[in-house]
Formats: structure tokens, C-alpha cells, sequence
């Protein structure tokens, strides 16, 4: 099922949440830079996170923050510098937190998010959104530790130093590019070991048909905003974003023991400086940055769901 609701920070916009469940306490996911909601629901037997966290008991919901999936938005397309950054999109959080808090009549929610959105919800939850946060999930969760393969990524071709003016306000994403960064992944002689390709299409095919202009482009691409790369320049340049030590629910930092993306000493680091009284870190091996998408997803689901439960 889906809702839209009216944005309160830019005119026109109206933000995507996708529901799963109805009775229960709500939670509400916050994705990261690339795929947006979508990955949260893929439509594939036993790869929906939402469908998992609504058969133990709760109503799940994701948010397509600005730009992203089905909230789409006109001041991304006449961007010229990147559109979204984190500052702005708990905003959009805090839109949805309302609207679900007033839906369920409650006054906080099980707050979600991964890879950048961890750094969104994190920042949602260490300042406009502290005191609403009954618990706090992180999953392969960003803070600030160098990361070289990144910065190459995002950097300037001319000036490592600085992030390139080459990621305007958004970018196109294609089946192709998502392959090879999750193949570069995954470690397995047999890649099919860690992921079902089925999950794969389904997941990248949903995401193009979420994007109205995907066909606009040869071969069809959605588009991401790319505040959030902005956003992952700095974090992988060590500087945070969020203070953790503002942090006061109960914390759970879950992620996978091959990430590239999200290390296990950036984890450590955030754990430790999260102000948090109950903070639990969680890893599963043998799976990627993408491993909610991998064979390893039930074990996340399940981790999370304890979590939420306890």
C-alpha cells in the first residue's frame, strides 16, 4: 500500500511511503544514496524487510525522501548542484514521522535507516527528532572514517581534494551499474552463492518503473539526487555529520562482514560515541553493502526484529 503526503519544506512535493501491515506499533525506513524505498519492499518471495518487520508484529513503512523513487520533485530537475543533502531531507522525515505519529496516535516511532540514510536518521534523531525516537536502527551504518575507494569515486579528476562539480543535482541509475557495483562485492567464487538474480531484476526493474522518466534515456536509468553524495564526501573525508553523542534511544548498528562501504571500525567508532544507554552493534557474514538483498537477508530481518521486540 502506498500514501503520499504534502511536503512542508518544498512547494509541490509529495512524499512517497510505502506500508506494509497494519496493526502494531509503526517503524519507518529511511534508504540511502542510491535505491530509494524500493529496496526496502523488493518484490521477490522473502527479500521485502517491510513484509518481514510487519509479520513480527508491527506496520512498516519506507519514505522516498526528496527526489528519490515516487517523490518526485521539479527543484531537483532544474538543480545544478547536488539536490538533497541530509540537512534538508530530515525534513522529510520529520514529515513523515508526523503524519505516521497522528496516523497511529503516538507520540514516537522505531526509526530505520541505511547506509546514507543512516546518517539521515541519525541526524533526524540527534536534533529535530530527539525525544521521538523510541528505538534507532542503523544498518551498514556510515559516520566518518576515510574511505579511499569513495573519495575516488567522488572526487574532482583534476583535484582529489575536491568533490567534483560533475554530480550536479541528480544522476542516472542503470542495471548495468548496479551489477557491477554488487558484483565487485561480493566475494563468493559463485556469485549466485550470495545473491538471486531474480532479487536483482526485481529490484532494479521496480525501481525503473517507480522513476516516470526512466525511459527517457537508452538503457532505461531512474534517477538518484546527489546531495547525498555530497553528503558521503564528507563523511569519507572524516568529517561526521550528526553528533552521536546526542543520540538517546536505544541503538542497534547492524551490518555485514564485507561491506566496503560500511566498515567495521567506522561502526566501532560511532558506537562508542553514541550517547545512547543501550547500544548493541550486530554483523552477519558472507554478505555485501547489499546484503538486505542477499541470501543473508533473513538473518538481518531477524536481528532487527529482535531488536525491535526486546
Amino acid at each position: 500500500m502506498s500514501h503520499f503526503i504534502l511536503s512542508s519544506d518544498e512547494p509541490g512535493l509529495r512524499l512517497h511511503l510505502r506500508m506494509r501491515g497494519e496493526g502494531g506499533p509503526p517503524v519507518l525506513f529511511v534508504h540511502g544514496a542510491t535505491y530509494a524505498s524500493r529496496l526496502y519492499d523488493i518484490p521477490h518471495p522473502g527479500a521485502s524487510w517491510l513484509e518481514a518487520t510487519a509479520r513480527a508484529g508491527f506496520c512498516a513503512y519506507a519514505v522516498d525522501v526528496r527526489g528519490f523513487g515516487r517523490s518526485h520533485s521539479k527543484a531537483m530537475t532544474a538543480a545544478t548542484r547536488p539536490y538533497g543533502r541530509s540537512r534538508e531531507v530530515i525534513r522529510d522525515i520529520d514529515d513523515a514521522v508526523r503524519w505516521i505519529c497522528d496516523r497511529h496516535g503516538t507520540e514516537k516511532i522505531v526509526l530505520a535507516g541505511g547506509s546514507w540514510g543512516s546518517i539521515a536518521a541519525g541526524l533526524f534523531a540527534s536534533t529535530i527528532g530527539r525525544g521521538r525516537v523510541e528505538r534507532l536502527m542503523l544498518y551498514a551504518p556510515i559516520f566518518a572514517e576515510r574511505n579511499e575507494g569513495w573519495i575516488g569515486l567522488l572526487a574532482d579528476p583534476e583535484d582529489q581534494t575536491r568533490f567534483s562539480p560533475h554530480w550536479t543535482g541528480c544522476r542516472r541509475v542503470d542495471e548495468a551499474g548496479t551489477r557491477a557495483r554488487w558484483d565487485a562485492e561480493i566475494t563468493a567464487p559463485d556469485i549466485s552463492d550470495w545473491r538471486d538474480e531474480a532479487v536483482l531484476q526485481a529490484l532494479v526493474q521496480s525501481s525503473l518503473s517507480d522513476d516516470r522518466s526512466s525511459g527517457d534515456v537508452t538503457p532505461p536509468a531512474f534517477r538518484a539526487p546527489n546531495g547525498a553524495y555530497a553528503d558521503l564526501w564528507e563523511a569519507f573525508n572524516g568529517r561526521p555529520l550528526y553528533d552521536p553523542a546526542m543520540l538517546d534511544a536505544p541503538l542497534l548498528l547492524l551490518r555485514a562482514s564485507n561491506d566496503p562501504t560500511s566498515t567495521r571500525s567506522d561502526a566501532m567508532a560511532l558506537l562508542e560515541r553514541a550517547g545512547s544507554l543501550r547500544k548493541t552493534y550486530a554483523e552477519v557474514a558472507n554478505g555485501s553493502h547489499f546484503a538486505s538483498a542477499e541470501r543473508r537477508a533473513s538473518d538481518l530481518f531477524a536481528l532487527c526484529n529482535g531488536f525491535l521486540l526486546s
